[in-house]
């Protein structure tokens, strides 16, 4: 075929180079005939190279039927070989997505010896709760849900597609509550393209809300965290026992939950120092409050631990009043929990006191040094009540179940003692967990929120309130029911996490367990027992007013000439903060001149003008 047209071509050109024919034509013609000879050059010699090429592949072909025709495993060979992926815990799929179950790394980390989870579970007058207090898990069959899975990543490559985002799942991470997709990314591709369809994927893959991370911390992917159909329960039991031996390095042990990869959230509430909480009626809030106190009790003794717990609720933390852990039975009334706020910045001034005669940064390395060790280096003056010098001091962690309510009755007071203590008293062993349900800028503070750089976050109504609790938007996608953002300190990258749950049920034999009768301290008693006899009293004359050792205070200093702390620490057996809160006292009433740096200040009231003072006080029982 290719031969007689290339023949014709060469005869046609010959005939038109004769110059009488060329001639003939004219100038116009001449082009248009020039170029058709040329296009029919390249045609020719087109089709020639086709015909060189089949005549090689024909053979190739040939051969490969023959071999087919004696064995059907040679036909494979033709085809390009499929990509084995690399699969997390070797779980092979066949569609060469790798799919990590939260389940099978559950049973992994199970495998520890359960024997020595609690390395420190005694102590010679407390036996801690036993692990058969809490219910098991309740497992799932993650099989059955490979093929779902499988089909939900082809969904969403489809929905992608349609809107013409040639992206692929690349991994899928099953969670407790929610899967997360891992998304390639083509090159080139920009990542708000895929943020802005939150609501199109939630659509198509049926679901109720969508969550984007772009990208996942620490990889090149965007993920896509999607609910599950079936939910699972993250029990106290699995998350204690998948902490292994290093609950022992831990100060105060929190037992949050899990994150969407299925790994154990266990922090130290030591290094927060302090934990906010939030979330709408219903979300988890007070259930994520149970199980971090379970987390202590199951973990920690008296000694190591000491609580107070403010309940304006009334029947959220009502069961946990007899524990022995308990320093005050829990509090229902607000004055009454100001006073408490007011007596822990003044505990946390007294530590910090004997701290710094002890010549130790932290209350760790004050527990570290022993009875003899403390005593040598306090050097207790003469008279000097030894008793007030504690070999060791333990964790003080304050429960507050509702913010609002305590913001609204005596805001002024309680974000005063909350910001002093969420400023300074980390060394001192003192720390705050705050819970509420109303996330506004009323309730949370600039303040309050800058001195508490760990937070819980679970579903809230709006985008505002997220952005009060976290900085950044997210909450308000959230499923409830324990599902929850949570925000590690000393980061700004959010893990997404279902909390711990513990039922009714392991609380009340938890409870029954350890209760009985408590020792509560004295101090916080006398507290409760001096109660305002006036409202209209500003807070300097309530603080006076629940104070029985002034007027001694006062006559001690007279007598001596001198206004010192010291003084009255060794005259009175009081420790540093009641002691400077009583001098202050007496500079307010015109006993004692101002303050005179590291000198005693000058007394300027004589005993006789004292005792006419002391006589007006009387009748109305104070000032």
């Amino acid at each position: 075929m290719i031969m007689p047209i290339a023949i014709v071509v060469a005869l046609a050109a010959s005939f038109l180079a004769l110059p009488a024919v060329w001639n003939t034509l004219g100038i116009g013609l001449r082009f248009a005939l020039t170029n058709l000879l040329k296009l029919l050059v390249s045609i020719t010699r087109l089709l020639g190279s086709i015909l060189q090429l089949s005549k090689k592949l024909i053979p190739i072909k040939a051969e490969n039927q023959i071999d087919a025709s004696k064995s059907e495993s040679k036909v494979f060979v033709i085809e390009k070989p499929a990509v084995k992926p690399r699969v997390r815990n070797q779980n092979k799929v066949e569609d060469g997505i790798p799919i990590f179950h939260h389940e099978k790394f559950n049973a992994k980390q199970e495998n520890k010896a359960a024997s020595a989870l609690l390395l420190n579970t005694t102590s010679e007058k407390y036996e801690l709760p036993p692990m058969s207090l809490l219910e098991d898990p309740k497992p799932l069959a993650v099989n059955t849900q490979e093929q779902d899975l499988r089909d939900r990543a082809v969904l969403l490559e489809k929905t992608f597609l349609d809107f013409g985002l040639n992206i692929k799942v690349v991994g899928i991470n099953t969670g407790p509550v929610i899967t997360q997709f891992e998304l390639a990314l083509e090159t080139g591709l920009r990542v708000n393209k895929v943020t802005r369809l939150n609501d199109d994927i939630s659509l198509n893959l049926k679901v109720p809300s969508v969550r984007i991370v772009a990208p996942i911390p620490g990889k090149n992917t965007v993920g896509v965290e999607i609910p599950n159909e079936i939910r699972a329960e993250v029990r106290l039991k699995e998350v204690l026992q998948s902490t292994g031996p290093r609950l022992k390095s831990l100060k105060i042990p929190l037992f949050l939950g899990k994150d969407s990869e299925g790994r154990p959230l266990v922090y130290d509430l030591a290094d927060m120092p302090h934990l906010l909480i939030a979330g709408s009626t219903g979300t988890g809030k007070s259930v994520c409050m149970n199980t971090i106190i379970l987390s202590m009790l199951m973990t920690r003794t008296p000694d190591e631990i000491k609580m107070i717990m403010i309940d304006p609720k009334v029947v959220e933390l009502s069961n946990f009043t007899k524990i022995p852990h308990m320093m005050h039975p829990v509090v229902h009334d607000m004055k009454k929990a100001e006073a408490i706020l007011s007596w822990a910045v003044e505990k946390m001034e007294e530590r910090y006191e004997l701290l710094r005669r002890a010549k130790v940064r932290n209350i760790a390395s004050y527990n570290e040094l022993g009875g003899d060790e403390v005593m040598r280096r306090v050097e207790p003056a003469e008279g000097e009540d030894r008793s007030k010098i504690p070999a060791k001091m333990p964790y003080i962690v304050i429960f507050i179940d509702e913010m609002a309510d305590l913001m609204m009755t005596m805001k002024k007071e309680v974000e005063t003692h909350i910001i002093r203590l969420a400023q300074k008293s980390r060394a001192a062993g003192i720390h705050l967990i705050v819970a509420t349900q109303k996330p506004t800028v009323d309730v949370i503070t600039g303040l309050i929120k800058s001195n508490m750089p760990a937070r819980i976050c679970f579903k809230v109504v709006n985008k505002s309130d997220s952005r009060v609790v976290l900085d950044e938007m997210g909450a308000d996608k959230l499923l409830g029911k324990g599902d929850m953002l949570f925000l590690p300190p000393g980061t700004s990258i959010l893990v997404r996490a279902q909390g711990t749950f513990a039922s009714d049920r392991e609380i009340s034999n938890i409870v029954e367990n350890l209760e009985g009768d408590p020792c509560y301290a004295q101090e916080l008693m006398q507290l409760e027992t001096k109660e305002d006899d006036s409202a209209s009293k500003d807070l300097a004359e309530k603080l006076r007013s629940r104070d029985d050792l002034y007027e001694a205070a006062v006559e001690v200093v007279i007598r001596e000439g001198r206004g010192s702390v010291s003084l009255l620490q060794r005259s009175l057996g009081v420790g540093y903060g009641r002691a400077a809160r009583l001098i202050d006292f007496m500079a307010e009433d015109g006993i004692v001149g101002t303050y005179n740096g590291s000198s005693a200040r000058e007394v300027v009231m004589s005993p006789e003008q004292w005792e006419s003072m002391r006589a007006l006080r009387q009748p109305a029982g104070s000032r």
